[in-house]
């Protein structure tokens, strides 16, 4: 993702605030849950600006190690991680700034003038389906398939990151073939059979996946143990063992 998806009202009025601090000789302070967007965001404000991390520069100018003479514009990553704000400011006065945090924080209150909270994924639902669609369309293209929304399975915890790893997830995991899933399985076992796991150990790892399937393929442990060709009483006991269910 190159740029910040404004296809929701919220957004759009996000992204004209970030455009009017962007011509304006004034710091900004975006903030947000992780995955919303802060650092796109950011780059519309200041698109060639050094980007770092707050605790690292702090360090980089307690050390005397960065010519700030050099930058008129810095992005602060994680700026609530800077430790002694005063001094770490007072070192800044003449660089325009975007500082991102998770939270607004009052302790930066004089140091940002304009202060942009992004809202999470499922508040911006016009966002989120135009995200859906581009990692959508870029992992089936990576992955050569093609398959419906209904078949994916979204994660939104962590919003633009868990959402594009969930739709990659969901995506690769249904373009695998028998020979890639036995290939992925062997390097898994000789990782492990390098760490001292035995076949006692491992089974689990067959037989788990095996019985969460079949759970929700058959309607009942007699029509698994019929379809499986197991003893119901072996079955039974498999499902307590990794289920805890009787």
């Amino acid at each position: 993702m190159t740029k910040f998806i404004a296809a929701s009202s919220i957004s759009q009025q996000i992204l004209k605030s970030a455009k009017l601090s962007a011509d304006l000789p004034i710091n900004t302070l975006i903030y947000g849950q992780t995955g919303v967007g802060k650092k796109l965001l950011a780059k519309e404000i200041l698109p060639n600006a050094l980007t770092i991390n707050g605790k690292d520069l702090e360090k980089l100018i307690i050390a005397k190690q960065i010519d700030l003479a050099t930058h008129s514009e810095i992005v602060i990553v994680n700026v609530g991680s800077v430790i002694n704000v005063e001094e770490f400011f007072s070192h800044l006065k003449n660089i325009k700034l975007v500082g991102i945090n998770l939270d607004k924080n009052d302790r930066f209150n004089q140091y940002f003038a304009i202060k942009i909270e992004i809202p999470s994924l499922e508040e911006r639902v016009e966002d989120l389906q135009e995200l859906i669609e581009i990692y959508k369309q870029e992992a089936m293209g990576i992955y050569n398939i093609n398959l419906s929304l209904k078949n994916i399975n979204l994660d939104l915890s962590g919003n633009g990151v868990t959402l594009k790893q969930s739709i990659y997830k969901s995506i690769l995991l249904q373009s695998i073939t028998t020979n890639d899933m036995l290939q992925t399985m062997e390097m898994y076992l000789t990782k492990k059979l390098k760490d001292g796991k035995t076949y006692r150990d491992l089974l689990e790892i067959f037989e788990v996946p095996l019985l969460k399937a079949a759970k929700k393929v058959y309607k009942s442990q007699l029509q698994m143990a019929d379809k499986l060709e197991i003893n119901r009483i072996t079955l039974r006991k498999k499902i307590h063992q990794y289920f805890g269910e009787l």
